[in-house]
């Protein structure tokens, strides 16, 4: 079972490639593990505020 905001791989690395892309770099692991955990915070924070818009 999957826990909350643990999306499958495709979701990180649509973002990781486009950082990628951007910076002209393959980028660390330390910064992949750092833009996944940003990437769940900021879904959380986005459904957070949809549930109190429609509660």
């Amino acid at each position: 079972m999957n826990k909350p905001f643990d999306y499958p791989d495709i979701f990180y690395n649509e973002v990781i490639f486009y950082l990628e892309t951007k910076w002209n770099r393959r980028l660390s692991d330390h910064e992949r593990h750092v833009l996944i955990e940003g990437y769940r915070f900021g879904r959380m924070l986005e459904a957070e505020k949809e549930i109190k818009e429609t509660g």
